[in-house]
Formats: C-alpha cells, structure tokens, sequence
C-alpha cells in the first residue's frame, strides 16, 4: 500500500569495496554482494524469455520453466530439489517473463554449494522426459484457466491485440493446452530445442547475496564449469510496439469481475537517465508530485508505475531502447480524467528541471527499478542488478550499485515535454454490454472509443494539506499498559479493539498510512501494522519526531482526508472481495483467528487496551511527554485489558467467491499453545509439504495452486494450513482429497525413518537458532509476551530439541497430531 519506496541502503552490502564481480571461463558473469548475517540468496537469470519462443509455440518459455523443475541428470527426482532447499531452511522460486527467466533461492548459508550445484544441474543437464513435459503442460493449462479471472491476463491480451502482429508484445505468453497441443514427441522435442538454444553460460547471469563463504570463488569454479558455453542467436530488430492509429485512441474493456485500475501507458524514455527519476516524481505524494496531486483532487489514492523496456540485443544501455511505461491507479472508470491530469502534470514537470531540485533524502536515491520482476522487494532489487550486470559487461561494481544520477536540465525538459505531447494511450474497465470485438485467447470484450482529454485541475500546485495538529490536553497514562524493553531505538504502541470494530480499524489504519506517506519527517522505522481489530504502530524513539508523528496522527481528520481514506478503503475491500478463491480462505481464516465479525459494524469506540513499548531508561516524564498528543478517546476506560482469548475454530464454513476455480482449505490446529507444541507442528510440516504437493498436485493433478505450510500466530497458537484450490475439480474431489492425505498422514510419519527425523530436527534447529540470533527479537518476544499474552517460553525452544532424540519427537508428533480437530472453509460462488 506504500506507493513510495525509499531506496534502502541496507539491501547492499555495507562496504561497496566487498563487492565485486566474478567472471568464469564459460561466460557467465557472478555479481557477489557480501553481507554479514547467517542466510544467502541466489538469483540466476537466463537472457531469453517469451518473446523469444517460435511463432507457432506460445507458452513454450512458460512450459521449460516448469519443466526444468522435474528432474535432471545428477538429480532425477522430481522432488530432489524442492527437498534440497527445505533441508536448509529454504524457499524457492521461479519466473518468466519477456526477455528473462530467472531462478531465486534464499537459504542457510551452508547450503549455498550444494543447492547452487543443484540448480546448475537442473538448469544445464534437464531430463525433460516426454512425461513431465505431459504433466506441466496439463499443470500450465491449469495456471491459465485460473488466470481468466485475473484482470491482468485480460489487460495483457488487449495490449497484445492492439500491438502490431510482427511485435513480440502481440504473442500469447501464457501458454495453455491449445497453444501447446502438439503431439507428445513433437512437443518434447521443440522444449529440448529451445532449452539448448538458449541456456548457455554466456546467456546467464548470477547474483548472489548475502553471507558468502570465503571459498566462494573455488564453489563457483567448480559448480559453473557444467554449463555448456556457445553463442545465442541473434535477435532481429523490433519495430514500435503500438501503430500510430492505436495509440491516438483510447480503449475500454470488460474484466470478468469488478476491476480496480484504470491504465495509462506512455512511451519509456529513451534516455535511461530519466527513468527513475521520473519514476520517483510520478510516484512522489508530497509536493511536485503526480500522486499528490491525483490525491489532492480525488482522482486516486495510490499509483503502480512499471517499465517494460525492450532492446533485440543483450546490452540494456546500446541499440534503441522502446517500450511503455505503465501507470496503474486505483481509479476505474476516469481513464480519460487521469491522463489529462498527467499529461498536463508533465508538462508543468518539464519546466521543473533537476538543477531546481531541492537536496532531501527521498532525492538522495531513488528507486532505479520499476521493471517486472517478483514482488518481493530484496528479489527484484537483485533482479535489477542481475539485468545491469547482463547489459553492461564492462561495468564495475562502484557504477553498478551507486544511485543513479539525475539528468542534465535539457535532456529532462525535452523528454517529458516530448511525453507531455505524445499524450497517454488510455485502458480503462466498462461494465456496458456493446462490445463487438474479443481478443484471442481469453476472449476480452474490448472496443475503441475517441481520445477525449477534460479539463484538468493544475496538479503541479495542488497538494492535500496536512490536518491540523492534535492540542487537546492528554488524559492521564494510567489505563496505558506498559512494556519497558532493553532499546534504544524503537518505541511501539498497540492498540486492542473489540472484533467488532474491525472495519473502523481498518480504515484508520489506511489513514494513518496515507499520512505518513506524506509527512516529511518520518523515517523507515516508521510503520504501521493493522492485523483484524489491532493497531500496532512502530517510531523511531527520537522525542521530537515521535510528538510531531502523534500530533499528525491524532488530528481531527479534514474532509479530503476523509474522502481519500473512505476511497481507499473502499478500493480495498472491492480488491479483498474479488481476490482469488485461495486468497479470500485465507482472509476469512485470518478473521476467524483474530476473533474478527464483519457484521453490524459501529464507529469506533475506545479501545479495550494500549500497550506501549519503550527504552527501559526513559522516565516517565520523557512518556508522557512523549504520548502527549494522543487524544482521550485512543485511550481504554480502564486499565484491566478485557479482551478474551478467541476461540479456536472447528466444523467446517462457505465463502463466497468471486472466481469461478474451487477451492479447499484445511486448517489444522495444534492442541495448546506450549512451544513443545510448536515445534511439533512445524516437524509436522516439513516432514508433509513434500508429500501433499507430489499427490495433489503432481499424481492427482488438482490444480495448479497446492500448499501446505506452517502457520504461527502471535499469541503461540500454532497449525497446519492444506490448501488447494482447482479450475476443474468440484468440492466433493478435494475434500476427498484432503481427507484422504489426512488419513494417510500418521502413516507417513511412522514410516519415516529415525535418520529423516533427525535431519529434519537438525534443519529446524537451525532456523530456531537463527531466529533467535536475529536482530531485535529479544524486543518482539517481550512484545509478544505483553500484547498478545503470549507465554514467555520461546528460551525453551533449543534446549527442547537438543534434549529430545528423534524417537521422542516422533512420537510427540504422532501423539499431538491425533489430537488435532480440523476446520474447512471451502469455496462457493457467490
């Protein structure tokens, strides 16, 4: 919900000496970012993508994606690498996109060699058997079949359909089992073919991140010597993505459910140095900036910009570079508006060149990314480099990992007066019924309409006003619960309200974000967290920004403010109501933990108990003074907390869905809130993922969404979630399913081996002790302690698993598991 990102120098390594690159003898260039710590994280990124599979075979990217993850010549297991990087404490994952396919893993560090050589193994020697290539394609139609519902998929098909056939834009990216219906032989073949095409070492990229070992050049030598080496083909050079005619009109579609966004799309800069800098300004809400003013006038309360850049060449920075940007705001419906507040926003913007840019630390380092790339920030930061480093060869790592510098005032005044003029090219949703044209594929009902700019209101001067500040006297801290913690650093108020108020909460969070995104004084520390009818709000423990931080806060709202939260709020649960099956069970499950009801909803009332967690030396005049601005009523009536602990859920309960796929979720709760309890559960857990995803997802073939993961409550209330959700399979195929995985489990357990058990109990270990190690957690177990009358038992948790042998946990495991008692949400439509 944070629609500016500060650039975070802790994402690099603290001494930008340390890092440097290493070249190998194949090809392959490594970027290696060394940082203190106890975790490690890989990505390798192969330069071939969509765009670059034959004509006739969208999807087939998509397919050796999943394909390379069933097995290869040193490790033919379909699960073998799935099992590696669980077995040090580690996750997973995989993308493709247009002109990149790239694999991350984040584990213990002691894992890096052998689950880099895994990964090599798999990426370099594939088995890519004529049976696995049958199963990810049937997994892949899945995947497509659930997107349908997807406003996204549907928005990527009508860019598609408008580009110029001979533009890679215009493929089917996809994949589905119509576009890969060739026969079995043939297909495998064609994935083969395009695997040895392209998968070469000079093709490749590697950036590793983290706690390197100091033989990391003798690993690397070693475990990259098995790619093969050799030339790529050649690219031809691309034409503009879009014919005149198109972009000089505007374009409406039907989305299969209510969508959010409207979209506008411009032309990237050529010039690369003005990217992030218009990035920053587009998404900058304080003054000068397009989200301020799309805020200030109501248009809309948050913005998505994303590059999509494109070069037929390796180079990121030679050729010509063409492609879009794309803007996404939370306004459907006022296309037209938005882009004549933005075109006339540029245009005043150009005149604003960076010679005039005042010196702060949101200028400092912007944010150089904005490319598409997994949504986990320290993953596409890495992504980022992955490409710098693919696309400037000769680059050191100094000009690798500085901020980008501005451009000079000529080169940024041409550029957005030149976007200013070109105008935006308009996507926006319509709910009407008079369409006549469909785009392949996904069937999108879409038609033109004349490009019409209103009136706009000058953004460049507008800006929402902060409210006036919080005078009134404060009551006295009595009713406050307080939790002095050994910190210097972060002081931490919580506030409890009744489950019944949770809609209030929730919009008050969503207001407090809004505000603290455009305050210029807060910091990175500076953090709200609303989880059902709790508040938690984090400050840096500075007097003066925690008084100017409250008396913000606790002001009486003002009515823009007023009308901008209840807009976001409202795009909110439009965007919570329309998620996708597996998403909304696990929203209502998170309710239902949180003891939250979502009926007869009031204004907010006093909260049943403020926490607040401060230095331990702090007297209490500094508190009070400090807390000063809070008014009366964020204060409880008493002091005694009243809030009862919830109960935990049985039986079974329907959520409406908005999508068409079915799904199941199981939840498994453990017995009692002891960590013994705990640490069962998540044995329980790493000796079942494997198990539930190899029969569901792989023999059944149920869907392309199958999980089963541990999940740990703040309090110490602990389960196991079974998931799956399927575009095919009605309820009564999945709860045969998840019934039948339930009563096999105990099987499962009993016939694992001691020697399994005590790999899986020295892996968990491992993460308890890096847990433990972590930077402030001794502040978040008091906290836990206090605010969620957590049990102060988590020093238990290392001493319980050095004392107890393989046996005993699993029988503590077994004994635990059969007292278990499940709770089902299941999907329908509605």
């Amino acid at each position: 919900m944070t629609a500016f990102t500060v650039h975070d120098p802790r994402r690099l390594p603290q001494s930008h000496s340390r890092a440097r690159l290493y070249h190998h003898e194949s090809g392959l260039r490594t970027l290696l970012l060394p940082e203190p710590g106890s975790r490690v994280t890989a990505v390798l990124q192969i330069g071939v993508g969509s765009h670059d599979e034959p004509e006739t075979r969208p999807g087939l990217a998509h397919l050796l994606e999943h394909v390379l993850f069933t097995g290869s010549e040193r490790y033919p297991g379909v699960h073998h690498f799935a099992r590696r990087i669980q077995g040090w404490n580690g996750h997973y994952n995989a993308s493709t996109l247009d002109d990149t396919t790239a694999f991350f893993f984040t584990v213990d560090a002691e894992g890096l060699a052998p689950c880099l050589a895994h990964l090599i193994d798999m990426l370099s020697r594939p088995l890519l058997t004529e049976e696995s290539v049958a199963r990810e394609r049937r997994i892949l139609d899945a995947e497509f079949r659930t997107r349908l519902a997807d406003p996204r998929l549907h928005r990527q098909a009508l860019l598609a359909r408008l580009a110029r056939p001979s533009h890679p834009l215009a493929r089917f990216t996809a994949g589905n089992a119509h576009s890969l219906s060739a026969p079995l032989a043939s297909l495998t073949g064609e994935v083969r073919a395009f695997h040895a095409c392209w998968f070469r070492a000079g093709n490749m990229t590697l950036v590793l991140q983290g706690a390197l070992p100091d033989n990391v050049d003798g690993v690397l030598a070693e475990t990259l010597s098995r790619l093969p080496s050799g030339p790529i083909p050649s690219r031809p050079p691309l034409p503009t993505a879009f014919p005149s005619d198109i972009q000089q009109q505007d374009w409406l579609w039907r989305a299969p459910r209510s969508d959010t966004s409207c979209t506008l799309l411009f032309p990237l800069p050529e010039d690369e140095r003005v990217w992030p800098w218009l990035r920053h300004w587009l998404r900058e809400p304080g003054h000068h900036g397009a989200l301020g003013g799309l805020r200030a006038t109501g248009m809309a309360s948050t913005i998505t910009v994303t590059g999509q850049r494109r070069s037929r060449n390796q180079g990121l920075n030679q050729g010509l570079n063409q492609g879009e940007c794309l803007i996404e705001l939370d306004a459907p419906g006022r296309g037209q508006e938005a882009a004549a507040l933005l075109e006339h926003w540029l245009s005043r913007m150009a005149a604003y060149v960076p010679s005039r840019w005042p010196s702060t630390a949101r200028l400092a380092t912007p944010d150089p990314e904005g490319f598409p790339a997994p949504p986990d920030a320290p993953l596409a930061r890495l992504c980022y480099l992955a490409r710098r480093v693919a696309g400037e060869p000769e680059t050191d790592t100094d000009t690798l990992l500085a901020p980008p510098a501005p451009p000079d005032d000529h080169t940024w005044h041409n550029t957005l007066r030149g976007l200013s003029d070109t105008g935006a090219m308009v996507i926006d949703h319509d709910n009407g019924r008079d369409f006549t044209r469909f785009t392949p594929w996904t069937g999108t009902p879409y038609r033109a309409i004349p490009r019409q700019r209103p009136a706009a209101t000058d953004p460049f001067q507008t800006l929402l006003a902060p409210s006036a500040t919080a005078t009134a006297a404060p009551p006295s801290l009595k009713t406050l619960t307080r939790v002095p913690v050994d910190t210097e650093d972060t002081l931490r108020l919580g506030w409890r309200w009744p489950g019944d108020q949770t809609i209030a909460v929730e919009r008050l969070g969503l207001r407090w974000r809004l505000l603290l995104e455009h305050a210029p004084f807060t910091g990175p520390k500076v953090r709200v967290h609303q989880s059902g009818a709790k508040l938690i709000l984090d400050l840096a423990a500075d007097d003066t920004a925690i008084r100017t931080t409250l008396a913000t806060l606790f002001a009486p709202m003002d009515a823009p403010w007023e009308r901008l939260t209840e807009h976001r709020h409202r795009i909110w649960c439009r965007q919570r109501d329309a998620a996708a099956p597996a998403h909304r069970l696990l929203q209502v499950l998170r309710d239902r933990l949180d003891g939250v009801t979502r009926e007869n909803q009031g204004l907010l009332s006093s909260p049943t108990s403020l926490y607040c967690a401060y230095p331990r030396t702090w007297p209490e005049t500094r508190l009070a003074t400090g807390l000063s601005p809070i008014t009366a009523r964020f204060f409880p009536d008493t002091a005694t907390d009243t809030t009862r602990a919830t109960a935990i859920p049985t039986g079974q309960q329907a959520v409406p869905c908005a999508y068409p796929d079915h799904a199941r979720l199981l939840y498994l709760p453990a017995p009692h809130r002891h960590v013994l309890d705990r640490l069962c559960w998540r044995l329980l857990q790493r000796h079942l993922a494997a198990p539930f995803y190899q029969q569901l997802r792989l023999r059944q073939q149920l869907g392309y969404w199958v999980d089963c993961r541990y999940q740990e409550e703040a309090d110490g209330r602990c389960g196991l979630l079974l998931l799956v959700q399927s575009p095919d399979h009605g309820q009564r195929v999945l709860q045969a399913a998840l019934s039948g995985f339930l009563e096999n489990a105990g099987a499962l357990l009993t016939a694992a081996s001691l020697d399994d058990w005590q790999r899986t109990i020295r892996s968990l270990r491992a993460e308890v002790e890096r847990e433990h190690s972590a930077s402030g957690y001794p502040f978040e177990q008091r906290w836990n302690q206090a605010f969620y009358q957590r049990p102060g038992e988590a020093d238990a948790e290392l001493p319980l698993l050095d004392r107890l042998t393989a046996k005993n946990w699993r029988d503590e495991v077994l004994e635990r598991y059969a007292l278990a008692r499940p709770f089902t949400l299941y999907s329908i439509a509605g």
